[in-house]
């Protein structure tokens, strides 16, 4: 893509998360996420419930200027607002690219540089699967809850992307894993519903074992059903990295809080978010951190 449009693709993205961020704090538990009667009407403060004009809800823009603070009661806004509108213009953004990268499109593309035409709905099912990462993270941070029609819909994308797989023929050569030919190492490729499958029961019995140990303590349920879903939407063994790097970054973000008194070592602290931003770690830098490994050992 071209600069121009890598920044008109942010812009839009960013609008995008600021409708998430509408539907994500205005959710209650066991609701519709989107729901018309809940996402309409005019935005507020969540503190003095005064309406907001037009210009206080540019993305981005209005929290900067606004210093972070409601302009009428000065209430500190929360930072999911620029997280959540940062977070998914960058997506919008950089996911094509990044999904090109995987696929090796360059190997697929016409003389005249078309594209084909399998590639547009790997774009599409990737971009509705960010999105759901984004929704329910937001969701888990705020209420500790992962709802359950976010876990279905990154099961029914994952199911969509073994059929546009085996259908295209990508599944092969390691052209649809996000580590690129280093998911040969693992040798277990030969056939499609296996691989996804395999990935997915690793998710349910590695978080469903913390969940059994931990009495639900250390794991919620709606954890294990996320991990699932996520194992069948990234196969393997790239599900098997997102879910090494959700612990690494969760360990570190608790330490962190640790370290700053906001937390103790019996704090509980939401999951769902790690799994997400380690299932986007493994499709935006797989390949990189691979790399980055092996070179350790060379």
């Amino acid at each position: 893509m071209t600069v121009s449009l890598t920044i008109i693709m942010f812009l839009f993205g960013t609008a995008i998360g600021s409708f998430l961020n509408v539907a994500t704090l205005r959710y209650k538990e066991d609701g519709r996420i989107f729901s018309f009667e809940r996402l309409s009407g005019r935005s507020r403060c969540p503190k003095c419930r005064v309406g907001l004009s037009w210009y206080e809800l540019v993305p981005l823009v209005s929290f900067v200027f606004q210093r972070g603070k409601c302009r009428n009661c000065e209430e500190s806004l929360s930072f999911q607002y620029p997280l959540v509108e940062a977070a998914t213009g960058l997506i919008f953004a950089f996911l094509p690219r990044a999904l090109g990268r995987a696929v090796e499109i360059q190997f697929y593309q016409s003389a005249e540089g078309g594209l084909p035409w399998w590639y547009y709905f790997l774009v599409i099912i990737f971009f509705a699967a960010a999105l759901t990462l984004i929704t329910l993270s937001a969701i888990d941070a705020r209420l500790r809850i992962i709802p359950d029609q976010s876990s279905v819909l990154i099961a029914a994308l994952g199911a969509a992307l073994i059929v546009l797989y085996d259908y295209s023929g990508l599944f092969r050569d390691a052209r649809n894993s996000f580590i690129g030919h280093y998911a040969l190492l693992f040798d277990i490729r030969q056939n499609i519903f296996f691989n996804y499958a395999l990935a997915a029961l690793f998710g349910l019995a590695l978080f469903g074992a913390i969940f059994i140990l931990s009495r639900g303590r250390g794991m919620g349920l709606g954890d294990v059903k996320f991990a699932g879903a996520l194992g069948l939407l990234l196969g393997w063994p790239d599900a098997a990295i997102g879910f090494g790097l959700a612990f690494i970054v969760g360990a570190f973000w608790s330490i962190m809080l640790m370290l700053h008194g906001k937390k103790t070592l019996r704090s509980a602290v939401p999951f769902g978010p790690f799994m997400a931003v380690g299932a986007l770690i493994v499709i935006f830098f797989g390949r990189a951190l691979m790399d980055w490994y092996f070179t350790l050992f060379a």
